[in-house]
C-alpha cells in the first residue's frame, strides 16, 4: 500500500502531536492534522486502517552522536558502546538505550535515549490502538538534498541536520547562539569550505551556503524524508512482536474446536465397531492425547462434555458472533456483485466495526455495492482510487 500515516509525537503527554497521511504513488496528501495532546492520539485509530504508521520521535529527547570505532574488534567495541559513552551523556548509560545506525568509514552514528521515555511512547501508541513498526529522530527525517546539512523550523523548533546520522533540535531563543558554533572552522576568504544547507525555512547563517527549498507542510517534508531516516529506535527490547491478522485469530478458535470434534468424532465411531475393552481403552488414549495437543489442557476427564461446553462458548453471543453475521450479510453482496472483490478485511471487537477494502471494476459497481449494503450496515467509506485499471475503496461497517 502506497498510502502511509506519519505521526510526530512529543516528549510530554501535553505536548500536540501532528500527523499527515501521506501517498507515495499519487504524490500527494490524503490528510493532515495537529493534535492538542498524546492522549488523542485514539482519533487516529480508524484512520489508520490498514496503512503502515510511521511514528516520528522529538530529537530533544535523545541524544544523536557519532562513535569512532577501532580498525580491529568492532564487534565487541559495539558491544561496550555504553561505556565509551559514558562520560558524554548525563544521564546514567545503564538507564538509557542506544540504537547503532549507519556506517561511515570507522565512525558509527548513535541515538541514544532512555527507556523511560521509550517507555512514555510506546503506552501512549498502544492506549491509542497504533501498530507502528518504525520510531524515527524527527531531525533525521529533514531531507538534505545532496547538501551537507540540512534545516526545517517546525513550531519554535529548528530541526537541522548535519549529518547521515545526526541531528539537533534547536528552540528559537537559541538559535542565534548555537547556529555559528556548530559551523566548522573556515578561512574567511575562501568559499569552498563554506557549509552547504539545504534550506526549508527562512533560516539566515553567515558562514554558510543557503540552497532555498520548497517551503511546504513541515510533516510533508519529514514524510518524504522519513522512508531513508537511518535509525530505527524499536529494535532490542523494544522490537515490535509479530503481529497477526486479528481476523485469523477470530477463526483460529473455531478451526481448533471443529477439527477436534471431527477427530473425536471418528474416534467415537471406532469405539462402536471395536467392543474390546483394549481396543476402547486404546482409543480412548488416542482421544485424549489429541485433545492435550490441540487445547493444551491436561484434564481429560469427561472428553464429550468438556467439548460440548467448548463449543457452546463459540457459538455465544461475544464478538466473534457479531463477526460472522456480518459475513453472513455479506456473502450474498459480493455474489450479486461479481466484480468486486475485498482485499482486506480487519474486524475491530471493541467497535464491532468490520473493516474492509475492495477492488472493483469502475465506479458504478462501487455505487451498485454500497447501495447493496444499505439494507443491512451503516458504513463509512474511505477515498476512491484507481490502481491497476481497478478501482479501489475502504469502508467501514456496522451493522444496523
Amino acid at each position: 500500500m502506497s498510502e502511509r500515516l506519519f505521526i510526530r509525537l512529543g516528549t510530554n503527554v501535553e505536548d500536540p502531536c501532528s500527523w499527515l497521511v501521506w501517498s507515495e504513488q499519487e504524490q500527494e496528501i490524503i490528510a493532515s492534522g495537529e493534535l492538542a495532546n498524546a492522549e488523542l492520539l485514539s482519533t487516529l485509530a480508524e484512520r489508520a486502517g490498514n496503512r503502515p504508521v510511521d511514528a516520528l520521535a522529538p530529537t530533544s529527547a535523545m541524544v544523536l552522536t557519532q562513535v569512532s570505532l577501532p580498525e580491529k574488534g568492532q564487534r565487541q567495541a559495539l558491544k561496550a558502546l555504553p561505556y565509551m559513552l559514558e562520560e558524554s551523556i548525563a544521564q546514567d548509560v545503564e538507564q538509557m538505550h542506544f540504537v547503532t545506525g549507519a556506517k561511515e568509514g570507522n565512525n558509527v552514528s548513535v541515538a541514544a535515549v532512555s527507556h523511560e521515555q521509550m517507555a512514555l511512547w510506546l503506552s501512549w501508541i498502544k492506549d491509542a490502538g497504533l501498530i507502528v513498526k518504525r520510531l524515527l529522530p524527527d531531525s533525521l527525517a529533514v531531507p538534505r538534498m545532496e547538501c551537507e546539512w540540512a534545516a526545517l523550523t517546525v513550531g519554535n523548533d529548528l530541526l537541522l541536520r548535519t549529518a547521515n546520522g545526526l541531528g539537533y533540535s534547536i528552540p528559537a531563543d537559541w538559535q542565534q547562539v548555537i547556529l555559528p558554533r556548530l559551523l566548522p572552522v573556515q578561512d574567511a576568504e575562501d568559499e569552498q569550505d563554506r557549509i552547504t544547507i539545504a534550506n526549508y525555512s527562512d533560516l539566515e547563517l553567515d558562514g554558510a551556503e543557503l540552497h532555498p527549498q520548497p517551503i511546504e507542510l513541515p510533516m510533508l517534508t519529514l514524510a518524504k524524508g522519513a522512508l531513508l531516516n537511518p535509525i530505527n529506535l524499536l529494535t532490542g527490547p523494544y522490537r515490535p512482536q509479530r503481529e497477526y491478522s486479528k481476523n485469523i485469530l477470530v477463526w483460529k478458535n473455531a478451526a481448533i474446536a471443529v477439527g477436534v470434534a471431527l477427530l473425536l468424532g471418528m474416534v467415537s465411531k471406532g469405539i462402536n465397531i471395536y467392543q474390546t475393552h483394549q481396543q476402547i481403552d486404546e482409543l480412548k488414549a488416542q482421544q485424549a492425547a489429541i485433545y492435550k495437543k490441540a487445547t493444551g489442557r491436561r484434564n481429560t476427564t469427561n472428553l464429550i462434555f468438556q467439548m460440548n461446553n467448548m463449543l457452546k462458548g463459540l457459538q455465544g453471543s461475544g464478538t466473534t458472533s457479531n463477526f460472522f453475521d456480518m459475513l453472513n450479510k455479506l456473502e450474498p453482496v459480493f455474489t450479486k456483485l461479481a466484480d468486486v472483490k475485498p482485499t482486506s478485511l480487519r474486524f475491530d471487537a471493541r467497535r464491532n466495526e468490520l473493516r474492509m477494502q475492495i477492488s472493483a471494476k469502475d465506479y458504478a459497481d462501487v455505487d451498485k455495492f454500497k447501495a447493496a449494503l444499505q439494507p443491512n450496515f451503516d458504513f463509512d467509506a474511505g477515498v476512491i482510487s484507481n490502481e491497476d485499471d481497478r478501482v479501489t475503496t475502504s469502508l467501514t461497517l456496522r451493522s444496523k
